[in-house]
């Protein structure tokens, strides 16, 4: 666990754990352990407060917590690493939102509060539950201001799925690479809150579907973070 103490030599006060993956190797190259890669920026998240959720914005954006570290509040640029799989064709393998240009030597894993990486061994991790196929990120502040709208509309209009079926799901179509086949549905959508359409959630598809998902700080040499990263756990991991 103090792992961070002994890379950068300044006393850390909480269980940390790292990632044994180094992230940087999704962004530096086009091949990642033989799966070909591509990046494509999904837009500028804005972060008002600093404080980030990720989660499952169809299931969980009502109650989700921030992580517990924070960042300078400002915007920042939201990248996807897209893997193009043999198998199963592209997939959205990780995703990254960018602080600063600094490289990052270390990747902490980001919790929230309740979360204790001083219980975890060997590959065991916290992550946000996926359950409608679909990851995002956004600040305290949009969660609450969208949160306020969506259950507006369904008040006005007693129509339980009018979020989805007239704002997301069109959102998700119009960025699609065919939105005149029927069956592509789209794999990312920023999503701007029409209440306070400065504010913006960036919603995307989450690797090879549900499951649970880590997140992980990137630092650098100095301490600092630069980055925070999505692990869908496409390129590496067996099933």
């Amino acid at each position: 666990m103090g792992i961070l103490k002994k890379l950068f030599g300044v006393k850390v006060n909480r269980p940390v754990k790292l990632s044994t993956v180094d992230y940087n190797q999704y962004f530096e190259n086009d091949n990642v352990e033989g799966t070909p890669v591509e990046l494509f920026k999904l837009g500028d998240l804005n972060l008002p407060t600093g404080q980030i959720i990720a989660c499952d914005p169809l299931v969980c954006l009502h109650d989700a917590m921030p992580f517990t570290r924070a960042v300078k509040g400002g915007v920042y640029p939201v990248t996807a690493c897209i893997a193009k799989t043999e198998d199963a064709g592209d997939r959205y393998a990780l995703i990254k939102l960018e602080f600063s240009p600094e490289r990052a030597i270390a990747w902490e894993m980001a919790l929230v509060d309740g979360q204790d990486a001083g219980i975890l061994v060997d590959d065991q991790f916290f992550g946000f539950g996926v359950d409608a196929g679909l990851g995002c990120f956004c600040d305290v502040q949009s969660q609450k201001y969208y949160n306020e709208w969506a259950d507006e509309l369904r008040t006005q209009d007693q129509y339980e799925d009018i979020v989805y079926n007239d704002f997301i799901a069109p959102g998700f179509k119009k960025n699609s690479k065919d939105p005149g086949n029927a069956d592509e549905i789209g794999d990312w959508l920023n999503f701007n809150i029409p209440t306070h359409p400065d504010l913006n959630i960036i919603m995307f598809s989450s690797g090879y579907g549900d499951g649970s998902y880590p997140g992980y700080w990137g630092v650098t040499a100095n301490g600092d973070i630069c980055s925070l990263v999505i692990d869908f756990q496409v390129i590496g991991y067996d099933f």
